[in-house]
C-alpha cells in the first residue's frame, strides 16, 4: 500500500525570521521574568536578614550596658582592694577586705553576643544580599571586632585562672560564704557580709597572710587584672560599642520599618 504524506510548503526567509523573532523574545521575557524575580525574593531576604540582625544588636546593647555596669562595680572593688592592702596590709580579720575580694577580685564575667544571624550572613554567602557597599562593609566590621574580643576575653580568663585562682584557693577562706555555695544568691550572700554575717563565724577570712612579701605580690597581682580589664574597655569594647551603633544606624537607614 503506498501512504502518502502531507506536503509541507517550503518555509520562506521571512517566516524563518518570524520563528526567531517569536522564540527570542519568549526567551528573553522569560530570562527577565526569572531576574525580576531573583532580584524580588534577595530583596525580601536582605530585609530579613536585616530585620533579625537590627533585633541581635538591639538585645546585645542593652545586655552590654548591663555587663559593664557590674563590671565597673567589680573593678571598683579591685581598686579599693588594692588600697587596702597597701595601706593597712593583708589582716586576718579584714571584712572589709573579704566583701571586696568576694564581690569583685573572686570573679570574671565576660559578655556573650547573639551571633547566629550575622554568622549566617557571613558564612552562607547571604552578604551577596546586601548591595549598599557600606551595609555589607559594616557588617563583616562587626564581625572582626567580635573575634577580637575573643581573642582579648581568652587573654583575661587565662590570667584569671593562672593568678587570682590559685591565690583564692592559698588564701581566701571560702567557708565563710558556705551559704551562696550552698544555693543563696551572691546579691544575697553580698548583703549578708555587709552587715558582717557569714557562714563560719570566728573563722580568719585571709589564710596564710604571714608569707613573706605577699602584700606586695597580691597587689601587683591586682594591678595586672585591672589593667587587662582597663585595655579590654578601652581598646576593644568601645571599638564594638562605636561598630554596633554603626551598623544599626545604617540598617535603619537602608530599612527605615526597621524597629
Amino acid at each position: 500500500m503506498e501512504v502518502h504524506h502531507p506536503h509541507h510548503p517550503p518555509k520562506s526567509l521571512k517566516d524563518y525570521a518570524s520563528e526567531f523573532i517569536v522564540i527570542f523574545v519568549a526567551l528573553t521575557l522569560g530570562f527577565f521574568v526569572e531576574n525580576q524575580r531573583e532580584h524580588y525574593i534577595e530583596g525580601l531576604r536582605e530585609k530579613e536578614l536585616a530585620k533579625s540582625l537590627y533585633k541581635d544588636l538591639l538585645a546585645d546593647s542593652a545586655d552590654f550596658k548591663s555587663f559593664q555596669e557590674l563590671r565597673i562595680k567589680e573593678r571598683q572593688s579591685v581598686n579599693a582592694a588594692i588600697n587596702i592592702i597597701e595601706n593597712q596590709g593583708l589582716r586576718p580579720t579584714d571584712t572589709t577586705l573579704y566583701l571586696h575580694f568576694f564581690s569583685g577580685v573572686f570573679i570574671w564575667r565576660h559578655p556573650e553576643f547573639r551571633q547566629a544571624n550575622l554568622d549566617q550572613i557571613i558564612s552562607s554567602g547571604s552578604l551577596r544580599y546586601f548591595k549598599n557597599d557600606t551595609l555589607a562593609k559594616a557588617i563583616s566590621d562587626l564581625k572582626m571586632e567580635l573575634k577580637r574580643i575573643e581573642y582579648r576575653q581568652d587573654r583575661e580568663k587565662e590570667y584569671f585562672y593562672a593568678n587570682i585562682q590559685p591565690w583564692v584557693v592559698n588564701h581566701l577562706n571560702l567557708a565563710h560564704v558556705d551559704a551562696h555555695r550552698n544555693g543563696l544568691s551572691r546579691s544575697n550572700m553580698i548583703a549578708l557580709l555587709k552587715n558582717n554575717q557569714s557562714s563560719a563565724p570566728g573563722q580568719p577570712y585571709f589564710l596564710n597572710t604571714n608569707l613573706p612579701d605577699l602584700n606586695h605580690k597580691t597587689a601587683n597581682m591586682l594591678r595586672g587584672s585591672d589593667w587587662l580589664m582597663n585595655v579590654t574597655e578601652k581598646n576593644y569594647y568601645n571599638s564594638y560599642k562605636a561598630k554596633s551603633y554603626q551598623l544599626r544606624q545604617l540598617i535603619k537607614s537602608n530599612f527605615p520599618d526597621t524597629n
